[in-house]
């Protein structure tokens, strides 16, 4: 007999679309609340043993201001053994050590993809726009120049085999490329984007940052799982929340493309079956 689970389509924007329609530039603090919503969701998931390996503006639903992270497709736990896979995350999105195709990266990947998010939320365009693997190393050298080789010892082999040479780049000015970005803002990017993966800040560490500690900001509030639970009296519902995992790495769903959860939202929307056999 197949397990039957629904899922509601709801309708939902993803933060392209919401870029794509803008006819102004988005405020910082309308970025600050958007980014703070990533962060507490990642901050969950690395506690609870995952990372993404595959953040971009497509992948981050929202409705009524309020974001959610979808797509776990390429979801991996970080205790699980390497080689990974090397073809991981969008192009644009990607961190250096995996265009090195490196056995081995962290959740510090899914860090260096917050970083190009935000900077995209301050441009409406993406910051490393790559056309290939190997432009897009060269796109990522114009912003933070030219790294130290030794932090990639996969990089010497790649570059051999593709006979590409890396000249000395100098670092590009941040402020010149988002120049309505706040210092904190670019600090921050820069501190995201760092070439080395063991310079990125964690989750909770970002979230700390005084970029989100500035001006009148208040972060939104996310509501706690384990307290939802106790008051959930409705109908079981399910809805595309990160922050309704548990603390069992099975409730975290990796198998499925989006990651459902029971919710407490009364959605009263049309649900289709999915079968799991």
């Amino acid at each position: 007999m197949p397990t039957v689970a629904y899922c509601p389509f709801l309708k939902e924007y993803n933060l392209y679309q919401i870029m794509g329609e803008q006819k102004r530039p988005l405020s910082e603090e309308e970025i600050r609340s958007f980014m703070s919503q990533v962060l507490q969701g990642l901050a969950h998931m690395h506690k609870n043993g995952y990372f993404h390996r595959d953040l971009k503006p497509e992948n981050l639903l929202v409705t009524n201001n309020v974001i959610k992270i979808a797509d776990f497709g390429l979801a991996r736990e970080v205790s699980s053994m390497p080689p990974y896979t090397d073809y991981v995350s969008t192009r644009w999105y990607r961190a250096p050590e995996v265009l090195f195709q490196s056995s081995s990266y962290t959740p510090a990947i899914d860090m260096w993809a917050v970083g190009a998010i935000l900077a995209e939320l301050f441009t409406l365009c993406p910051i490393f726009p790559g056309e290939s693997e190997i432009d897009q190393l060269y796109k990522i050298c114009c912003v933070l120049g030219t790294p130290d080789w030794t932090i990639f010892p996969e990089a010497t082999n790649i570059s051999r085999l593709l006979s590409v040479s890396y000249s000395e780049i100098l670092p590009a000015n941040l402020s010149d490329i988002i120049p309505n970005a706040s210092l904190e803002a670019t600090d921050l990017i820069m501190q995201l984007c760092s070439w080395d993966p063991l310079g990125r800040p964690t989750a909770e560490q970002a979230l700390k940052h005084p970029f989100f500690h500035v001006g009148k900001w208040v972060p939104h509030p996310l509501p706690d799982p384990f307290q939802m639970k106790q008051n959930d009296t409705a109908k079981p519902n399910l809805e595309l929340n990160l922050w309704d995992f548990g603390r069992e790495p099975d409730d975290c769903f990796l198998g499925l493309t989006l990651a459902v959860k029971p919710s407490v939202s009364n959605l009263g929307n049309t649900f289709v079956p999915v079968v799991f056999l």
